[in-house]
């Protein structure tokens, strides 16, 4: 069965084919780094590591570029609240979020890219814009107007009348509520010189900036989590087609489901936010990615102290079951070869079957969970032993939960 995934724009599961000499090139919205990252980040990050490690298990070529949102008002309004400054502080937080990423085990990333270091490619793309039409300058900035594109609001599935009631930011200076910008004035603070004025790029232009950067005027997947397909992706999408006259932008739009904490959400307020080194610390790497990968990528997920439990006995009794099995007297029965070959063959066919059918790591999970149970109770060789292990911990790798 070849791969399908879950498209956000078409809703429904497609046939999924690289571009032109079978590279997959993946977009990944990264954190606004103004604070350390939380398991909330954790859940979109960790689920398009797996995403992009299982590309490259079926023989893919992956081009992962995951940006960092260095420049944004949560920045500047944190550093004049520690009296730091805003890019010295985004670094900070820049590195403390590398760390995590490393910690976590997230590899499969290719390049960090600061959005800080695409400024002119920002103002480039906001002044093609202007010059096509679709966006106008005011005494606060240059906005994009949202009614010259007639698709905006396809990938979030929201009507004429609903965009008009989901104001994408307050300002007096737009012509239509749901206009949103690509380019705010300022007179004092963080700014860059521009056509306009000084001032700072809208969130939704530093993304496009990037990705068109290194991927061109289209490309095959951009992920995130499902809380940004509205305004921030519908913006990209009106921004980069507008600009460049094609369509699709993105062929495939991949979104994670929300993360929430023994059923309530994550946030400052409830007292609950877990941050990723925290955790890190309570409960280790492997677990948490088992645990991760125990909720399909675009289901909404909950944190649990009784199901990281869980994940850490399941975790431990696939070390054991691999160690039981690889720790046995070897034996050349013929007999038990062709099980243990069988048995390899059927697992590897119904992982792949699972992860093929839009990543179902739970399923997939599931096979490997019953692989080791059933490989503890068999017997091979010495070499075919070793090629079992390795068929394992290959699978395993997808998830990460092996060393």
């Amino acid at each position: 069965m070849p791969l399908r995934v879950f498209n956000s724009f078409s809703r429904r599961k497609e046939p999924f084919t690289p571009s032109p000499g079978g590279e997959v090139k993946l977009f990944v919205c990264g954190p606004t780094v103004y604070d350390y990252l939380h398991l909330g980040h954790a859940r979109t990050f960790l689920a398009f590591d797996i995403i992009a490690r299982y590309l490259k298990f079926s023989g893919y070529h992956v081009h992962y570029i995951m940006n960092v949102t260095d420049v944004a008002e949560r920045i500047v309004e944190r550093a004049e609240e520690l009296k730091r400054d805003p890019l010295e502080l985004a670094r900070q937080y820049q590195a403390a979020f590398l760390e995590d990423m490393q910690s976590l085990g997230i590899t499969s990333v290719d390049r960090y890219e600061r959005a800080s270091d695409y400024i002119p490619q920002m103002i480039a793309q906001v002044e093609g814009l202007v010059g096509k039409g679709v966006a106008y300058e005011t005494e606060t900035g240059v906005y994009f107007e949202v009614g010259k594109f007639p698709r905006f609001g396809e990938l979030s599935g929201l009507s004429h009348d609903e965009l008009g009631l989901r104001r994408l930011e307050l300002c007096s200076s737009k012509r239509n509520p749901e206009d949103f910008s690509l380019w705010r004035k300022y007179d004092k603070g963080q700014r860059w010189d521009s056509p306009w004025g000084s001032g700072r790029p809208g969130w939704h232009i530093e993304d496009t900036a990037v990705s068109i950067a290194h991927f061109g005027d289209t490309y095959d997947m951009h992920g995130g989590a499902s809380e940004l397909i509205f305004p921030h992706h519908e913006a990209e999408i009106a921004q980069a087609e507008a600009l460049t006259g094609k369509a699709p932008f993105v062929r495939y739009w991949l979104h994670t489901g929300l993360l929430s904490v023994e059923g309530r959400k994550m946030s400052k307020s409830l007292g609950n936010v877990v941050r990723i080194r925290e955790a890190i610390k309570q409960y280790g790497v492997p677990t948490l990615r088992f645990y991760f990968a125990s909720f399909h990528y675009r289901q909404p997920m909950i944190l649990s102290a009784s199901g990281l439990r869980k994940a850490t006995r399941e975790l431990t009794a696939i070390n054991k079951a691999l160690h039981t099995f690889m720790a046995a007297q070897p034996t050349t029965t013929q007999k038990h070869e062709r099980k243990l070959q069988a048995l390899l063959e059927r697992s590897e066919s119904a992982f792949k079957r699972n992860m093929d059918n839009d990543f179902d790591t739970p399923k997939a999970l599931g096979v490997l969970k019953t692989l080791a149970r059933n490989l503890a109770g068999l017997r091979g060789s010495q070499e075919a032993k070793l090629r079992a292990e390795t068929a394992f911990r290959r699978m395993a790798n997808v998830f990460g939960i092996v060393n």
